[in-house]
């Protein structure tokens, strides 16, 4: 019996803290008894085999009757002494043993839960990243859910029939374009797209004849609100563009093909990585400025247009890209390339049409690359390349017919580049270099034809470089130094 304690209470055995349960779970986890449980049955085990053993051997010697004397020689008590040790020494080992045991199977229990817990760690992480990713895949489905409506919407607005409607659907795709990466092409060929939709000319501030005053208010206002929201769409295009937004679209593609411009603003654009097109587009009045715009990307205005209003590239940058005008129409209206720096890329006026309008490369800059008009007919209005600076790549004016334009590279100079007029035929019209300056480079007119135009090289100054009149006919230029194409009439 226990006794009582001091509360009246038996004092129970005593609750192991939390380290003996650990230490208790693992021992069950390991199929282990108790620690002193398994030393006492352990021990008990061992003296029952030492006593099997001591009874089956004296059962073999017959049980012989032991000698008693109160004397026990040294030698005997050596022996006994030696026993006793061995015994001692048994029983250590056995407890060593037991001892060693358990701590295998305990390293093989904890090394197993260890297995087990990064095992369940693994799958726990596995599971973690599928709902995360399912999360993700939710949220981008309810991302591009939204963006789908909001899409619908803007493009509804644009195709309302209220200006005011159109105006906030422009905006509206902006903001998407902006908002939506991935769908930031699709929104920028919708407001493309609404440029190319047809567009009724501007009637005039006054009626016509026999026009009912009222007809033609009505026809007037819906220009100008029709116009307002196309050069608001022109402008938010061109924002992005420039860096004036916090977005930028600039190597998205952009397709103006066929458009009609009375109005727009690119300046300080930037065209790169990208693929732009304004082919067949029609430049018929107001300012279209594309003033210190970067062309470093594929810009083509093939087949476009130019009728009337102005057109601006001044100070305007041609490199490592393609810009081409080939088969373009100068009909009217000024285009202004004046201080323009060509290098490095390619510009194409192949087969373009000078027929009227003003044309001006004054004070342009030629410093590599190549500029092309190869085929290009001026037969009337004005180009000019006053001023302009002939560094370096190539200036190529040949197969080109003069028949009636008015060319004149008064004051440039040509200081490295290879300009070509070879097979040019100058048949009427003027091409003029008065005050021009040739200090380097080479200026072909092999095989070119000077018929009825006037060409003048008058105050010109020959410096350096080469001038090439070799296998051309006709009339002698006036102003050429003494000995230079003297074979011509």
């Amino acid at each position: 019996m226990g006794e009582v304690a001091p509360g009246g209470a038996a004092e129970g055995p005593e609750r192991p803290d939390g380290e003996g349960r650990l230490q208790r779970e693992r021992e069950e986890a390991a199929g282990l008894w108790p620690i002193r449980r398994a030393l006492t049955t352990a021990s008990i085990t061992a003296v029952a085999g030492l006593v099997v053993v001591m009874t089956s051997v004296l059962a073999v010697l017959g049980f012989p009757h032991l000698q008693h004397t109160r004397a026990l020689p040294l030698s005997q008590l050596l022996d006994v002494l030696k026993l006793v040790l061995g015994t001692v020494a048994g029983v250590g080992a056995l407890f060593a043993l037991v001892m060693a045991y358990r701590r295998q199977r305990l390293a093989e229990v904890a090394d197993d839960r260890d297995q087990q817990r990064a095992l369940l760690d693994a799958q726990r992480a596995v599971l973690e990243q599928e709902r995360a990713l399912l999360e993700q895949q939710q949220a981008q489905e309810d991302r591009t859910r939204v963006f789908n409506e909001r899409f619908g919407a803007a493009s509804a607005q644009l195709g309302h029939d209220e200006p005011a409607v159109r105006l906030a659907g422009a905006y509206a795709m902006a903001g998407l374009a902006d908002d939506w990466e991935q769908g930031r092409q699709t929104c920028i060929d919708v407001l493309c797209a609404f440029l190319r939709l047809p567009y009724a000319p501007d009637p005039g501030t006054n009626p016509a004849e026999g026009e009912h005053l009222g007809a033609h208010a009505t026809a007037r206002a819906a220009y100008l609100a029709a116009r307002e929201v196309r050069h608001t769409v022109i402008r938010i295009i061109g924002n992005h563009l420039n860096g004036h937004t916090d977005i930028s679209w600039r190597g998205h593609d952009l397709d103006f093909t066929d458009v009609v411009f009375d109005g727009g603003d690119f300046r300080s654009a930037t065209f790169v990585d990208a693929y732009v097109s304004f082919r067949r587009a029609h430049f018929v009045d107001g300012v279209v400025n594309f003033g210190g715009a970067r062309f470093a990307g594929t810009v083509d205005f093939d087949g476009a247009q130019f009728v009337g209003g102005r057109v601006n590239f001044r100070r305007a940058l041609f490199d490592t890209g393609t810009a081409d005008f080939g088969h373009v129409g100068f009909v009217g209206g000024s285009i202004d390339f004046s201080l323009a720096r060509f290098s490095q890329g390619t510009v194409r006026f192949v087969g373009a049409q000078f027929a009227g309008g003003t044309v001006d490369f004054v004070g342009a800059e030629f410093a590599g690359g190549t500029v092309d008009f190869g085929g290009a007919q001026f037969t009337g209005g004005k180009v000019s390349f006053t001023g302009a600076w002939l560094l370096d790549g190539m200036v190529d004016f040949s197969r080109t017919r003069y028949g009636g334009a008015e060319i004149d590279f008064h004051r440039a100079s040509f200081v490295g580049a290879l300009v070509g007029f070879g097979g040019a035929r100058i048949e009427a019209g003027k091409l003029e270099f008065e005050g021009a300056r040739f200090e380097g480079g080479k200026v072909d007119f092999g095989d070119a034809e000077f018929g009825g135009g006037a060409v003048d090289f008058g105050g010109s100054q020959f410096a350096g470089g080469t001038v090439d009149f070799d296998r051309a006919t006709g009339r002698r230029a006036t102003g050429l130094p003494d000995g230079m194409a003297d074979h011509l009439s």
